[in-house]
């Protein structure tokens, strides 16, 4: 599974309120890829897990269609490619290899603003795999609307299929990812320092797994005890 987060598996995704119908449309991907959920965009703000998902259905394609040519890459390698591909005179190569994908997971789509040429040989990509019912998932820190001045054909064509967000999520769920971390880590960590720690880091779900990693690291460091004086 070469390009894929061993972690990033829908198992390992903690379900709650502010990211449940991003979730499942991502589910929905990987069991019927370019059907009802062709293009998916799932946008939100950074550590939310929209990588995360990304990588899931990845996993989840593979899984089912061993056989499936899946990529996932970042828009701003995605960028630096086309620019290579110019500069080495192999632009035929670069689409060639994009646009025979039967499915094409790009990260934080909203590098391609201002890239004028790498925006042009997207949409026509973005076009190739489309029409020929191939999958496109896209992840970007804001909705389609907000990507101006990215050409408005491109952000029409984000638009056609679901669009999907994250929010930070709630105090529970942050407990949940929390606990989560500690059963896959087998970690024994007294549930009140969890709660304190999910009552206190609510924007990100990467700062709070971080948290609970530098207090795990910290703690195994001093042989102290996991408590709620050493979380502060």
């Amino acid at each position: 599974l070469t390009g894929f987060g061993a972690n990033y598996t829908f198992d390992r995704f903690v379900v709650g309120p502010t990211n449940r119908f991003a979730h499942g449309a991502a589910m929905g991907v990987s069991q019927e890829p370019g059907k009802q959920f062709n293009p998916l965009f799932i946008y939100g703000n950074s550590g939310l897990g929209k990588t995360h998902l990304l990588h899931s259905i990845g996993h989840g394609l593979l899984k089912q269609f061993p056989k499936m040519s899946v990529l996932y890459i970042n828009a701003e390698t995605f960028v630096n490619e086309f620019i290579n591909s110019l500069k080495n005179k192999s632009i035929d190569a670069h689409r060639e290899r994009y646009r025979n994908m039967d499915c094409l997971l790009i990260d934080d789509i909203q590098f391609l603003i201002g890239k004028e040429q790498s925006e042009q040989d997207f949409f026509h990509t973005f076009n190739a795999l489309h029409d020929s019912r191939r999958q496109v998932v896209l992840t970007s820190d804001r909705p389609p609307k907000d990507l101006q001045p990215l050409e408005s054909r491109l952000i029409s064509r984000f638009e056609w299929g679901i669009i999907c967000d994250i929010k930070p999520p709630d105090f529970e769920t942050r407990l949940a990812i929390l606990r989560k971390k500690c059963e896959l880590e087998q970690i024994n960590a007294p549930d009140e320092v969890l709660q304190h720690l999910a009552q206190n880091i609510r924007s990100n779900v990467r700062i709070l797994e971080g948290s609970l990693k530098s207090l795990i690291a910290f703690c195994c460091l001093t042989a102290s005890p996991m408590t709620l004086e050493a979380a502060n």
